[in-house]
């Protein structure tokens, strides 16, 4: 009999409506499909973990209700039956939080349970430490300016920014052209640090606040979006209650927070660019392999770019290249033996 050592680790799938503005369109669903049927069948495979991103309750345009989970596993049944698959064949499958599905909850996952088992939903400190620290895995989002959850209470619906940020690059008829404007705004307000460093603080705060009323104003125009439009949720006591204009008046204090929490110039621009860069996340994989003591390797994902840096891997995404400029030809998944990363390309065309 063969022994389970070895854990199967996927992130950034997007799963979504099919609509033209999703990224998780043909011929990605056959081929995720194919690799979960493979993965439920491999007798050395211990555990499989969905790290983040599975789901897309994000991307939707301002004027469609993001979907909710049991919508999008209704649209996409023979994805829905892999992963059922894995769920009643392997002995285990973990589910940890991205932000694109930071909503997701043990009740949504639920009828991806089979075999008397459940998908369940983990936090990566339970996880890591389930292997002493030896490894670290999380989704990344937490060291993303614009996509960690957001506790300060200047939020909309407790969304961080980033959520209306897709929401309006979801409305674009060029996603790729909103994604590489706004790249070049964030660089061009924050580049000097030297000056933004030198500022008296009540100075400095002022300035950070306008930030987001220049970003939305952007990302409208760029998009075609009224700034009167009402924004439609999923949850009743919010819908429509806000306009695309209305979201320039919370997130003030964002920037602050993360300036004064990253004094460090290049790790400040780095948690602005972490969504938008293929190494975004390079920076904060290596802080967490200087920790004491350290991880044997780090993993992450968010990137949307499949890399091996050193200890470092991040396991790309399974979404179609091109529609934020970036994304990989190919999908990959991380092949963790014992404690040997490997990341592995899907074939998919």
């Amino acid at each position: 009999m063969a022994t389970r050592n070895k854990t199967i680790v996927i992130s950034d799938i997007h799963i979504s409506n099919g609509a033209a503005y999703s990224w998780f369109l043909p011929p990605y669903p056959g081929c995720l499909t194919a690799l979960l049927n493979q993965v439920a069948a491999d007798p050395e495979v211990a555990e499989l973990v969905l790290m983040g991103d599975v789901f897309d309750l994000w991307l939707y345009p301002v004027d469609v209700a993001p979907w909710s989970v049991a919508q999008i596993l209704a649209a996409n049944p023979a994805v829905t039956t892999a992963f059922q698959a894995c769920v009643a064949s392997l002995p285990a499958v973990y589910y940890m939080l991205g932000n694109h599905d930071m909503e997701v909850t043990t009740a949504d996952l639920a009828p991806l349970g089979s075999g008397g088992k459940s998908v369940r939903m983990v936090t990566p400190e339970w996880y890591n430490g389930k292997y002493g620290n030896a490894r670290h895995l999380e989704h990344g989002n937490a060291a993303d300016v614009f996509n960690a959850p957001d506790t300060s209470g200047d939020t909309i619906g407790g969304y961080p920014l980033g959520f209306f940020i897709t929401r309006l690059v979801a409305s674009a008829s060029n996603q790729g052209t909103l994604w590489s404007e706004l790249q070049k705004l964030l660089q061009q307000i924050f580049g000097d640090h030297k000056t933004l460093k030198a500022m008296p603080h009540a100075e400095l705060d002022a300035k950070l606040s306008t930030v987001v009323g220049v970003i939305i104003k952007l990302l409208a125009a760029l998009g075609g979006v009224s700034e009167t439009a009402p924004i439609r949720f999923r949850e009743p006591d919010l819908d429509k209650k806000y306009t695309v204009g209305d979201i320039q008046n919370y997130y003030g204090s964002l920037f602050l927070t993360w300036f004064l929490r990253y004094p460090n110039p290049k790790q400040f621009i780095s948690a602005l660019l972490a969504g938008f860069l293929s190494d975004g996340l390079n920076w904060y994989g290596q802080l967490l392999l200087a920790q004491k003591p350290a991880p044997q390797f780090v993993a992450l994902g968010h990137t949307h770019h499949a890399l091996v840096e050193g200890a470092y891997d991040n396991d790309g995404c399974w979404c179609i290249p091109g529609s934020l400029g970036h994304g990989d030809a190919s999908p990959y998944y991380l092949s963790i033996t014992g404690q040997t990363p490997a990341l592995i390309p899907w074939p998919c065309s």
